[in-house]
């Protein structure tokens, strides 16, 4: 097994490290590549004219691994996190590089919050996972078609995976946004443990409308914001979404398309009136539309921006 670290800042430079230094980093490793609900899946293009410039592409094919030049590697992430000036670019933060490899094998592992760590040892000084955006990872066990991203910072979000690793997402937003909608309607997006509280339907129709309100879907940030509501009280994701929801990437752009198709309903009051909603419990939720079982009515808000169609539409009657 080969262990490397680099330091990267506005040069790369080779750490040399002992026996002790390898095995806390071993640790690192270990920790960070703990966090399942956190990873991204994709893929390397092998049908693309780039994709020999991968640091993945190189590495499996090299014929001679005992003499691979791993700085190579930390030369090309320098060169994605530099604008085309060739000058750093500043909402990218510095950190090490780590890379560990065996046989067709290598993860790739830049942390960017040194505090967590003792810079000359390794050791760990504080909980790796309790801040998610300060690591990326790259994990490759030799299949170009299954390869795990982590990255949770949204800053320069695509050049880790995009830039440096030359990397495609394998799912789309509409995989992605389906397989959300069906693990909530087949209660399957948290753990049993979650199932079973007295207050799960409370956090099934949250996560339900944080489907309506974000254009993005962030495993992390609804496991933040439903601590936040107190509607839960745990400490790391695993604690709250179930192992089928490791099928879904850790984040991804929500498709309003499948969330429409889900939520849409018609709702037929006589032989001569139905009501279209896109989205049933979002227009119930924000008063768009009441129901009024004992008066038997069903009253619709007008939007002012509509007022005048609809107005149009019914003049003379």
């Amino acid at each position: 097994m080969n262990i490397k670290v680099f330091d990267i800042s506005d040069k790369v430079v080779v750490n040399k490290i002992d026996n002790i230094q390898k095995n806390n980093i071993l640790k690192i490793f270990a920790e960070i590549t703990k966090e399942t609900h956190l990873i991204t899946n994709c893929y390397l293009d092998t049908s693309s004219s780039e994709h020999s410039k991968s640091p993945i592409y190189y590495f499996k094919e090299a014929p001679n691994k005992s003499e691979f030049d791993y700085k190579k590697i930390a030369d090309d992430l320098m060169e994605a996190e530099c604008k085309a000036d060739g000058t750093r670019n500043s909402t990218i933060r510095e950190g090490l590089l780590f890379i560990k490899s065996e046989d067709n094998c290598i993860t790739i592992m830049k942390l960017e919050k040194l505090e967590v760590i003792d810079k000359d040892s390794y050791e760990i000084k504080s909980e790796l996972g309790k801040e998610k955006d300060y690591f990326k990872v790259c994990i490759f066990k030799g299949d170009y078609n299954d390869i795990k991203i982590i990255d949770k910072n949204r800053t320069a979000a695509k050049y880790w995976y995009q830039k440096f690793l030359g990397l495609t997402r394998k799912r789309t937003a509409d995989d992605n946004t389906q397989d959300v909608v069906n693990l909530i309607s087949d209660d399957e997006l948290f753990q049993n443990s979650i199932k079973d509280r007295e207050n799960y339907n409370e956090i099934k129709r949250f996560a339900e409308y944080y489907l309506f309100d974000n254009k993005k879907f962030d495993k992390s940030d609804l496991f933040n914001e439903l601590n936040s509501s107190g509607l839960i009280e745990l400490k790391k994701e695993d604690e709250l979404f179930s192992d089928k929801s490791k099928e879904i990437d850790s984040d991804f752009d929500i498709s309003e398309k499948v969330l429409n198709k889900k939520y849409q309903r018609k709702i037929q009051t006589s032989d001569e009136i139905t009501i279209t909603t896109k989205n049933y419990l979002e227009s119930i939720r924000d008063s768009q539309l009441n129901f009024d079982e004992r008066n038997k009515k069903i009253t619709v808000v007008i939007d002012d921006e509509y007022l005048q169609k609809v107005k149009e539409a019914l003049e003379g009657v």
